[in-house]
Order: structure tokens, then sequence, then C-alpha cells
């Protein structure tokens, strides 16, 4: 790749960064400062930018106060230790500043993690950059689309590097060089030594993504999920009845093959796959296995149309918490929903299997991943509660007809993750019958599912208008104190507004006094 120089674009949306670095360089005067790692990459490739990283010769912290303070923005103190800063922008916009790691350039690009990492360019006026510095072959990484470690210990000095290697890839659609490959199985049980907090940020970046099952499998055969998450060993070739195709571990990941699957659909995303992470020699089922789920080998025409698409697909752009994926919190979801199944198995004496309550004993095993990974109490509510309830919708489509009290119930229960629970049900559907999926099976679960959805964004509409009485009527009205009776009379009107059953003041008010007497 023959490419000397790279500039920031001259749009509008950076001119805040623009800004900031020309003010940069004026405070640095004659000294240097190299704009450096994975803000070159992706100028390289076109990327989209929203910060700047930067190296400079001198207190890294102490200049990116100063310049706060110029650009009158915010500074949040990314590593006292290291010296490293970020100025934090209006438009949300950032630059992190970080003092060099080594006696020179040369020895700070040298302990980075990746080639494709360890290119700088100076800076100069009206953030002007220089010619590339590439003393180890980045370009060339970026050509062939590769991801590989500047040095043999690379890894080992930082075990966060080996799911840094895993999420760039995965974002990039690249691969990784052999030998990176052979380091990460080398050193995976070292990740157990990097903080959580590390190590969330990382796996919900791979889990943003669009392809991310794939990375999920390479992972567990690299023995970094496993180390990670010790409680999916138990589901390791745990059999199933014969309704399923997958043991229970393979079955999560297929379920989330499945699950990107529809998004895909829902977005009408129709990129092809990215190359599959790399296999072991021993693998029964590779990375590549789950690309596509497996119902689509044998109907490869297989479609999902949802009339609330967009509803959908909005919905999963809202963050939750402090994630800003969320469809990341949802596959986190996913990959757990059956991990009570090897706890709670019974083998029956007819030869069936039931796992009975797995649902919610899955829960909570899963809300103890979630606290030590250090998920928000919000995230974690969200995340348990699209476990705890993956089993209603099944329970709900399979009777002969689904009652407007069943829907508003199921959608008062799981509050903010009854959507992602029906999605999931979908997902789970298409992986565990796989290549026997049944397409008059398929199409009636899909039409209820948008029948449901239906059902909530019109109820929840109908909520958002005035209510017909509040509290205070029904105290007045009916000679009740403040307490818990009222807010239960005020639920029982809600749910009968959702069903048609209440439809104004009067018919509310008479189903207050019926329930009250």
């Amino acid at each position: 790749m023959q490419i000397s120089h790279v500039q920031f674009p001259q749009t509008a949306d950076y001119l805040s960064l623009r800004h900031a670095l020309s003010m940069l360089k004026q405070l640095l005067g004659a000294r240097p400062a190299w704009v450096v790692g994975g803000t070159l990459r992706d100028l390289v490739i076109g990327r989209a930018l929203q910060d700047v990283d930067l190296v400079v010769d001198q207190p890294a912290i102490a200049l990116a106060q100063t310049l706060a303070n110029q650009l009158n923005a915010s500074l949040v103190v990314l590593d006292a230790e290291r010296d490293i800063g970020r100025v934090v922008l209006h438009d949300g916009n950032y630059l992190d500043l970080a003092h060099l790691r080594a006696a020179d350039l040369a020895g700070d690009l040298a302990d980075r993690d990746f080639t494709i990492n360890a290119m700088a360019a100076p800076l100069f006026e009206q953030a002007q950059l220089g010619q590339l510095i590439d003393p180890h072959a980045g370009l060339a990484d970026i050509q062939s689309a590769t991801v590989r470690m500047v040095q043999a210990n690379a890894l080992a000095n930082d075990p966060l590097r080996m799911l840094r290697a895993v999420r760039i890839a995965a974002q990039l659609g690249w691969q990784l060089d052999p030998a990176t490959d052979q380091a990460i199985r080398t050193h995976a049980p070292l990740i157990t030594q990097v903080a959580v907090e590390r190590v969330r940020v990382e796996l919900l970046a791979i889990l943003a993504t669009c392809w991310s099952a794939s990375w999920l499998r390479y992972l567990d055969r690299a023995n970094l999920l496993p180390s990670l998450i010790p409680e999916i060993r138990p589901m390791y070739h745990h059999t199933q009845p014969n309704i399923h195709f997958l043991d229970v571990w393979e079955h999560s990941l297929e379920t989330i093959t499945a699950g990107e699957w529809l998004l895909a659909q829902l977005e009408h995303d129709q990129q092809p796959a990215p190359p599959a992470p790399p296999a072991s020699a021993d693998d029964w089922h590779p990375p590549a296995f789950f690309q596509q789920p497996a119902t689509l080998r044998m109907l490869p025409t297989l479609s999902l149309q949802l009339q609330w698409a967009a509803q959908v697909v909005a919905q999963m752009q809202q963050p939750i918490g402090n994630t800003t994926s969320h469809r990341a919190l949802w596959k986190m979801a996913i990959l757990l929903h059956d991990c009570a199944k090897p706890a709670t198995r019974v083998d029956k004496p007819d030869g069936s299997v039931s796992f009975h309550e797995h649902q919610t004993v899955g829960a909570e095993i899963a809300r103890g991943v979630y606290q030590r990974l250090r998920f928000s109490n919000q995230e974690i509510e969200y995340m348990c509660k699209v476990i705890a309830g993956h089993m209603r919708p099944g329970q709900l489509y399979s009777q002969p007809e689904t009652t407007a009290k069943a829907a508003y119930r199921f959608f008062r229960d799981l509050k903010e993750s009854a959507v992602d629970t029906l999605l999931h049900a979908l997902a789970d559907h298409m992986a565990t019958r796989g290549p026997l999926l049944q397409e008059h099976h398929w199409a009636y679960q899909a039409a209820w599912t948008d029948a449901m959805l239906g059902f909530h964004w019109d109820a929840e509409a109908q909520q958002k208008r005035a209510p017909f009485v509040d509290g205070h009527t029904l105290m007045q009205e009916l000679g009740l104190p403040a307490g818990p009776q009222i807010g239960a009379l005020l639920e029982a009107i809600r749910e009968a507004q959702a069903t048609g059953e209440v439809t104004d003041r009067e018919s509310a008010l008479a189903l207050a006094r019926r329930l009250h007497t």
C-alpha cells in the first residue's frame, strides 16, 4: 500500500476535532506531538472517527488540562500512572493525549499492540499531518486486512490485547495473523489477570458487531470465554431432547447466530459474511458454522418481515444503562439463556427429559456472572428479565388464543425486556429446529410476534393519552384513603383500558367500584 500522507476530512463532522488539534499545536509551539494508533488506521481505511489518539513528549495530563481550559471542554484522567488524559469536546468528540511510553517515538510504537496501530504522523499547524511513520509494516497489514501483533510478547505484556485483537477483527471484518492466533491460544488463561471493567468493554464491543457469534466460538475454542465465564463449561456437550439439533452450549451460540440474522433481516442488511475466524484442528463446529443459521442451509430463501420492524430496530438503537449497544446486552443475555439446563435436568423413566424452571434458575446464575463483570443494576435487570422470561412467548403462542389480557400482562411483567424477549423467542425457535425447521411453523410464530408487537405499541400509545381517572379521583369517588389499594385499582384500570374493557371515565369508575366492593 503506497500511502505517505493522510489528513483529516474537511467536513463539518470533523470541525471540532480540527479546531482542537489546531489549538493543541499552538500550545505545543516547537514541541512535537504525533497522531498515532487507531486514529491513523481509521483515516487510512476511511472509517469514521470520533476521537484522536496523540502522544506528546511532555507531561500529557497537564497539557490536556490546559487544552481543555482553552477549549472550555472537559478533562477525564484515563490513567494517572501512565499519564493519559482525555479532552472531551462539546459535541462528544474527544482527544486522548498520552506521554511517550518509551524514550522516543520508535520505542513507543514498538511497545504497541498491533502493527495497524503502530503508525504515527507528526502534527503540524492547522491540524495538518506530516509523513506517515510505519516501522512495523502496518500499511501492508491494512492492505491484507490482517491483525498482527507488533512483538512476540505483545499479548503477554497486556492480556487484554487478546480480546482487543478479536474486537478489531470482528469490527473490521479482518483476519488474525496465524502467530497472533497462536499467541491468543497460548496466553488465554492470563485474561483473568485483567480488570473486569476492561474485559467487559471489549466483550460488549465484540457482541455489538454483526457477526459476533463466530467470534464467540473462536473465544470459546481459544479458552478465553470459559476463562472469563466458567459457568458455560457445564453446558459443553450437554445433550438435549430430539427437538434440538445441538447440545446446550452450541445451541446458545446458534441462537445468537439466528438473532444476528433476525436483526439483519429487520434492518435490510445484505452484507456478505466476512472471513471466518481461525478454526482449531479438532473443531467439530468451527467458527464459520456460526456465521449463518443452520436453517438457511436447507431453506436459503427464508426471510423475516414484520410490520413493526422499524419500531424494533429503533428500540435496538436505544442504550440501556451505561451500555450504548442495546444489541450487545441482548446477545449477552442470549449467551446464558440456557445456562441452568445442566443443573435442572431430570431424566424421566419414559425416556423424556425436563429442565423445569431452568429459566428462573438460569437468571440467577447469569446475575452472578453479570455482577462479577460489573454491569450496572439496570443492565443486569434487563438481561435477567430476558432470561427469566424467555419461555413465556412459547407458552403463550402454544395456546389456542392469546388473549389481550395475557398480552398486556406479558408486557407489564417484562417491561423494557419484553420486545427483546419476543425476538429472542424467534431466534431460539430457529436455533432449536435448525435444518429441521418447518416454514409454516416459522410463518406462524413470526405472525404471532408481529401481532404481539402491534398490541404493545398500540396499547403504549393508548396509555400515553390522558388517563381516564387518577388516584385522587378514585379516593374522592370511592371514599378511600391513599395507599396500596389505590395503586392496585389504577393498575386494574390500565389493564382493562389496554384490553378494551374500559373506554371512558365512567367505565373506569364502574370497574373500580366492582373491584372495591
